[in-house]
């Protein structure tokens, strides 16, 4: 049994909906309207959001969503919906994936969502926060034997451990959470340098080659890295690049990038579809789709 992707939803600010869990939610709720699903099917459901509103610590803003979207608020014996954070920056949707396929696979559940979002955390406060404003959510369903995902893996490159760093630190003069990020000039061609390998590395586990693959759905972020991705590897005419519509998005860019596949039918229309996110460390998460 494998794990199939039920429904994407992608949500960006309006004028009521402008921070990280707002955003989330709608996100949310138009992947399981989509869906037409009932949320209390939802058995495990996971942020991987980085960016919250007012640097949340607690409770995990899974928790919010869960609320939010109305998925067993209450818990009765008989059903319920597991949340939790799972962050690990621009990796953290395909991680979460995996988690959730694992959930799946081994019938805990038949139904899980990973929800990813990022807001500036203290609007009109923060100093050079570079993202814009989105979030997606992608629904996941027990499928059938030799489709969906087939394949996980994570590689970290520590060469590169400093290029991109991020800590949570508590300001003690405005009494309250700071999120500090740093992040070198070397940081995009060490993305693109450690993804092409480990792209090779994946490859060879899962016997396929570079022309195997009919769709390649990756990081948007750091800007410019699906270009320069692409020209290294001889991939550009199997990318999605969202980032003319959406522009400098984070966490939830393999998510939207997969929404615009479905949209103009590329996806459904690939047979072997390789997800790529690229964070820090280097991390490079890669797994592999497959349509029946």
């Amino acid at each position: 049994m494998g794990t199939k992707i039920e429904a994407v939803g992608v949500a960006r600010p309006g004028l009521f909906s402008r921070g990280s869990i707002d955003l989330e939610a709608k996100a949310a709720r138009r992947c399981l309207k989509a869906a037409g699903l009932d949320p209390n099917r939802v058995g495990i459901l996971i942020n991987a959001g980085v960016y919250r509103d007012r640097d949340i610590g607690e409770p995990a803003i899974a928790a919010f969503l869960q609320r939010r979207v109305g998925a067993n608020e209450e818990f009765k014996g008989d059903t319920y919906s597991f949340s939790f954070d799972l962050t690990n920056g621009g990796c953290g949707v395909l991680n979460a994936m995996m988690v959730v396929d694992g959930f799946i696979t081994s019938g805990i559940t038949q139904h899980g969502m990973v929800v990813a979002g990022d807001a500036e955390s203290w609007p009109g406060k923060s100093e050079g926060y570079p993202f814009r404003t989105s979030a997606a959510a992608v629904l996941l369903k027990a499928g059938g034997e030799g489709e969906g995902f087939t394949a996980f893996r994570t590689y970290t490159d520590t060469r590169h451990l400093e290029a991109f760093s991020g800590r949570i630190v508590w300001n003690a003069e405005r009494k309250r959470n700071q999120l500090v990020v740093r992040q070198d000039p070397s940081f995009r061609e060490a993305c693109v340098e450690c993804a092409a390998a480990r792209l090779e590395d994946f490859l060879k586990e899962v016997a396929l080659d570079r022309e195997d693959l009919h769709l390649v759905l990756t990081s948007q972020y750091p800007p410019g890295f699906v270009s320069l991705f692409g020209e290294r590897t001889g991939l550009t005419n199997r990318l999605v690049d969202v980032t003319a519509e959406f522009g400098n998005i984070h966490t939830a860019a393999v998510a939207v990038a997969l929404d615009r596949a479905m949209a103009t039918g590329k996806f459904q229309a690939a047979v072997n579809v390789l997800f790529l996110a690229v964070g820090a460390g280097i991390t490079t998460s890669l797994a592999l789709y497959r349509n029946p």
